[in-house]
């Protein structure tokens, strides 16, 4: 985790806990609930491919100063693992990428894996050298940097805070916390 965060994992926990307990009364849909959502048969099918994803999301990490399980993380939030995605706002991912980001950072092809990954490694990590901060860096990713500098924090976004609590509690469960 060299160049990753100031501090040891246990003051990574307690920041992770603080944020993350601030979004508990964010409403998310059950899958139940949802017409058309995920079964734990296609969430169980979603993680096997992560976990097949595992040697690129770790090279694009160390690449790019970042932990691994905070790539898995949002690699598990955003595409379940599935390289082919793109969000109804354009986003390509595994890591979501919205095409002029790819073009940003360098990306020929957003949806070949081991591009999309460094890209979005790169970027991450760009969002997290600018804000200093886990969680404004996630959101940033999220909604894009204008709105967290527009908002001095996570924005009022329903969704956002949803995703930034999503990831960090993906993150916490690698950590093995």
């Amino acid at each position: 985790m060299d160049g990753f965060m100031p501090g040891d994992l246990s003051h990574v926990l307690e920041r992770i806990s603080q944020i993350t307990s601030r979004f508990d009364s964010v409403a998310v849909p059950q899958a139940g609930n949802v017409p058309g959502a995920a079964t734990s048969r296609d969430f169980q099918a979603a993680m096997d491919k992560v976990q097949g994803l595992t040697p690129a999301i770790t090279k694009a990490a160390q690449a790019n100063g970042l932990d691994p399980r905070l790539v898995q993380a949002v690699v598990e939030a955003e595409s379940g693992g599935n390289p082919s995605a793109t969000s109804d706002k354009g986003a390509m991912r595994l890591m979501p990428l919205m095409p002029q980001t790819a073009h940003d950072m360098g990306l020929t092809d957003p949806y070949d894996p081991a591009q999309n990954l460094e890209g979005g490694s790169r970027y991450l990590r760009s969002m997290i050298d600018k804000f200093g901060d886990l969680p404004l860096a996630i959101a940033a990713y999220n909604a894009g940097p204008g709105a967290v500098t527009k908002a001095h924090g996570i924005p009022p976004y329903p969704e956002t805070q949803h995703y930034v609590k999503h990831v960090l509690d993906l993150y916490r469960e690698h950590l093995g916390q």
